[in-house]
């Protein structure tokens, strides 16, 4: 197998052939582009002829149509065919046709006999090729028709109306010829060859118009007649070895006859331009390829040896060595790039240590946050779940210890508690004492935040039964935490000075949650999450626990606890839940004997329950002095 013997040669092989290789592909790619461009334009051009085509069909019907019924109610034109003479009614259509600047005006008998012609004055004759249009005719409810129809082996667009005086007694037809006139028109307006062609009932095709010459005519006849495309679709036709995408679609089908368009445009003058083009770009390729060979050389001959020395500290840097740099002497690029790369080797061995460090003081995701972006101050608006944990008579706690032990106890606390965030993806905020914020939405966004938080929330419960049964083998007493959620829509990011900031969220959103923490000792709780986060966690089970009016609200709050799976089975098998919420149903409305009755039984069977001894007093209370008219079954915290 073929192996290099140098750097030098390896480098050269690889700069050429590399150059080669992306100047092949853009030279491919451009080309590719510039075809399809080409084809796309083309075909949108086509079917702008094809709408014109079938427009101008339209309005030349309407235009027959008016005109044809403006004879057929003339009472000139009656009072002509009422005479029967021949020449008297031919007189009467020439002198309307020229009128409606048509080519051609008929009137026909009921029986398909050929009245009067402007086409041509002789006996009456029974005229075969109108059989068509006038039987359509006849199946029409208003005795009105319209078709292309060949007339002496040229096309026309008929239009055929009844003649009543007062009763039908004849047909009248109106049209316009067909013919290489009429689709020069057509290219005129768009710039697209069209060719028509019309198969009568069972018979063979015929060309009825065409803007290609004669040669180019011929060829497509033979080409369409061997292979019909399907209408609608584009395909490539190649004329006098020309190619050309060509559009087919009927502009009538069945009655009369079958009639289709060829829309063409050429793919050789639309592509004409960009060959200039492509002959310019593989003059500038070949010269920049041969320009590039000599450069390759004059750079391989003096990269070798400084590359071998930047392949070796980047492999110690790879393995996070960062103690050595790279020594080359040198006052060129090479020596600049030397420089730099020490420099940058530097750098990150201290953007390294200070990511391990920031990584104990904050969050690993927030200190990924601070150090994947320019820090500054300010922030983003996002939805975000905020929790709030506390312990419980910290204060009295750290009475009875010495501040060695409280912090020990608080590391470890705390190292339970933070484990059960990031088991959700949440970020610990900060430690503000014996306290926790966490975050869940900022600033790793999920589509739970929610669910996680409430998740959390059991956990760090779970996690602190552990805790405790530890504590309590060590003969330390237990702790006991108080958890709030609130979901809400706060400023997210960097707060603080410009030399000095911190990553956190900010808003009513943030206080309530701090709120709803203290308030779980009033309701001897462990969590309290607020109605924006229940709503947002449908899987879940929770007991309703009041409605609040906490400090510096103005707006009462719905608070909950959510209950984990073991809790909400027993509590909805024993149908304790629904009992409770129908207690509290009764107590907004203010019925306090049927809801001290049913508050009475709850207690009575879950003594442990401070919040149905809570709802009792209340309602002893409220029975001794009762609530205002607009008391609406809020509670209010003037304190937090």
């Amino acid at each position: 197998m073929f192996q290099f013997t140098s750097f030098k040669s390896r480098l050269l092989v690889f700069i050429i052939g590399l150059l080669g290789i992306v100047l092949g592909a853009v030279f491919v790619a451009v080309n590719r582009a510039n075809v399809e461009n080409a084809r796309l334009h083309l075909e949108e051009a086509l079917e702008i002829t094809a709408s014109s085509f079938a427009k101008d069909l339209q309005d030349r019907e309407r235009i027959l149509t008016e005109k044809v019924r403006l004879l057929s109610g003339d009472f000139a034109f009656k009072t002509a065919f009422a005479t029967q003479e021949r020449e008297t009614i031919r007189s009467a259509l020439e002198n309307h046709r020229m009128r409606a600047n048509a080519s051609v005006m008929m009137l026909v008998s009921l029986d398909g006999r050929v009245i009067a012609s402007t086409l041509e004055p002789g006996p009456d004759q029974d005229d075969s090729s109108l059989k068509p249009v006038l039987e359509l005719a006849m199946q029409d409810d208003h005795g009105e028709a319209s078709a292309i129809q060949l007339i002496g082996g040229q096309a026309y667009q008929l239009v055929v109306v009844p003649l009543f005086t007062p009763q039908p007694s004849a047909w009248i037809l109106i049209g316009f010829v067909i013919n290489d006139a009429f689709v020069r028109i057509q290219r005129e307006h768009t710039r697209s060859e069209v060719s028509l062609m019309y198969r009568p009932a069972d018979t063979a095709w015929q060309d009825i118009g065409s803007t290609l010459s004669a040669e180019s005519r011929q060829e497509l006849m033979n080409s369409l007649t061997a292979s019909m495309p399907a209408p609608g679709e584009v395909t490539d036709v190649r004329l006098q070895q020309e190619d050309f995408l060509s559009l087919l679609f009927d502009f009538q089908s069945g009655g009369t006859g079958t009639g289709i368009a060829i829309l063409q445009r050429s793919l050789d003058a639309a592509l004409a331009p960009y060959l200039r083009l492509r002959t310019l770009m593989l003059l500038l390729f070949g010269v920049g390829l041969l320009l590039s060979i000599g450069g390759a050389v004059l750079i391989a001959r003096g990269l070798s040896r400084p590359v071998e020395l930047l392949v070796q500290s980047t492999r110690r840097i790879e393995s996070g060595d960062y103690s050595t740099g790279v020594s080359i002497r040198r006052k060129d690029e090479i020596g600049t790039l030397a420089h730099s790369f020490n420099t940058m080797v530097s750098g990150l061995a201290e953007r390294d240590k200070v990511q391990n460090l920031l990584g104990k003081v904050v969050s690993r995701e927030i200190a990924d946050e601070l150090l994947s972006r320019e820090i500054e101050l300010g922030g983003e608006e996002r939805e975000v779940t905020v929790l709030f944990s506390d312990i419980r008579s910290f204060t009295t706690l750290c009475e009875s210890r010495s501040p060695q032990e409280i912090l020990t106890l608080l590391n470890r606390f705390l190292t339970h508690m933070s484990k059960a965030v990031e088991s959700e993806g949440g970020v610990v905020d900060k430690y503000i004492g014996d306290a926790i914020m966490a975050l869940f939405g900022a600033p790793i966004r999920h589509q739970d935040s929610p669910e996680r938080a409430v998740r959390c929330s059991i956990s760090m419960q779970e996690a602190l039964v552990g805790l405790n049964r530890e504590l309590r083998e060590e003969d330390q007493g237990g702790l006991k935490i108080g958890v709030g959620i609130n979901t809400a829509v706060v400023v997210a990011g960097n707060v603080g000075s410009t030399s000095r900031l911190n990553y956190t969220v900010l808003g009513d959103g943030v206080n309530l949650a701090s709120r709803l923490e203290g308030l779980t000792k009033n309701y001897g709780v462990g969590i309290i999450v607020s109605e924006s986060t229940k709503n947002r966690c449908p899987a879940m089970v929770f007991r309703e626990l009041d409605l609040v009016r906490v400090k510096g609200k103005h707006e009462p709050v719905a608070i909950f606890e959510p209950l984990h799976a073991g809790s909400a089975l027993c509590y909805s098998g024993s149908g304790m839940l629904d009992r409770y919420h129908s207690a509290l149903e009764l107590y907004r409305r203010q019925e306090w004997a049927e809801a001290a009755r049913l508050f009475g039984k709850l207690a009575a069977d879950a003594p442990e329950e401070k919040l149905y001894q809570l709802y009792q007093c209340r309602i002893d209370n409220f029975q001794e002095d009762p609530p205002p008219e607009d008391w609406g079954g809020v509670t209010v915290f003037t304190q937090k």
